[in-house]
């Protein structure tokens, strides 16, 4: 006898199913729209301004999927190369037995072959293997069977891999940032392994964990030198509202820090500083200092200087990136806080409102 649980279970399957097919479905409207839009630019000739509108098919969707431009691209792009170059994978799909995730997956590894022969055995072994297997095992297998199939290419997709190398900073909320790298692997092994001995001599009275311990300690070989003194110095520059600084409202200091010539971050200072006369209502700043807090592993922290502490003594930094790069601001002057009423970036040519 099936129990409730048993029946549930299948009817999760059921949804599941139900789901990756009306994604399928979406996924052809997509590019039946596509298609439907570019042929009738097309039939109206040549155009000037041709390039601009194939590209504002992407622009059109992503505001009717509430998406962004860059997403509906590449989803438009995975299903083409599917469709066209794997149609037992696209038949998977559009049965709902395998999502548009693994969809992605089949496309990039469709992009990685260079020999037109192999769409064909990829095409024979993906769609069972994508219908019984995770996304990541999907992933792993699909590497090791293009491997075998195109030996002689590996060498060139790795210098390709290679090439495509960069590092990338995200300022998020609660003044915390996310770095994030794409290396050889042979240098982010080093780091790795350089990271875990680190680890290994962790002193036994030491309260972080290991992920804390790790993280500092990769701050600290970055930023200090070898007499533990930091080896960059970081400015932010806040401006606060005369009204904060007089304790009679709450309302965020803004800063732009534009360090390195890159794009611009606004940062925000988010709790109520103390109260001090409005004849303080300069742009106090605050220095970054040496002065490390416990656990810190000497990486340089910002500090108030002492012409700004008095203003600022409570204020915490809660941090958010918001700003694009290069840019200029306008004020508007009316109330009795100036605020930002335009952000114009001199490198994207972009005017934005505040």
């Amino acid at each position: 006898m099936t129990s409730r649980a048993d029946t549930l279970l299948d009817r999760v399957g059921a949804r599941a199913r139900e789901e990756a097919q009306a994604e399928a479905r979406t996924t052809m409207a997509m590019l039946e729209f596509a298609d439907a839009r570019r042929a009738e630019y097309e039939a109206v000739g040549h155009s000037a301004d041709r390039d601009l509108e194939l590209a504002s098919i992407a622009h059109e969707l992503a505001v009717e999927l509430q998406l962004s431009v860059r997403s509906v691209q590449n989803r438009l792009h995975a299903a083409r190369m599917v469709r066209g170059r794997a149609p037992s994978a696209w038949s998977a799909f559009m049965a709902g037995q395998i999502d548009g995730y693994r969809v992605r997956i089949i496309s990039e590894a469709l992009g990685n072959l260079r020999d037109p022969r192999s769409d064909g055995i990829v095409d024979e072994r993906v769609a069972d293997y994508a219908t019984t297997h995770t996304a990541a095992e999907l992933r792993a297998w699909l590497k090791r069977l293009i491997a075998r199939l195109e030996p002689e290419h590996n060498e060139q997709r790795s210098r390709e891999a290679v090439n495509d190398r960069r590092v990338h900073i995200d300022h998020r909320d609660d003044g915390v940032s996310e770095l994030w790298a794409l290396l050889p692997t042979s240098q982010a092994a080093t780091i790795d392994t350089m990271l875990g001995e680190a680890l290994l001599s962790k002193p036994s009275d030491d309260t972080r964990t290991s992920d804390q311990y790790m993280a500092d300690e990769l701050s600290r070989r970055l930023l200090a030198r070898a007499d533990d003194e930091p080896a960059v110095r970081a400015t932010i520059a806040l401006t606060i509202p005369a009204t904060s600084l007089a304790g009679l409202t709450d309302e965020p200091g803004t800063s732009l820090d534009a360090a390195g010539g890159h794009c611009p971050r606004r940062w925000s200072a988010s709790s109520p500083p103390a109260r001090a006369p409005s004849s303080t209502a300069s742009s106090p700043t605050p220095q970054a200092a040496s002065s490390t807090s416990p656990g810190s592993a000497g990486s340089p922290r910002p500090t108030w200087s002492s012409a700004s502490r008095s203003a600022t003594a409570s204020a915490k930094s809660r941090l958010a990136p918001a700003m694009p790069h290069g840019a200029t601001r306008t004020t508007a002057s009316r109330g009795p806080t100036a605020r930002p009423a335009a952000r114009t970036c001199g490198h994207c040519a972009g005017n934005i409102t505040a």
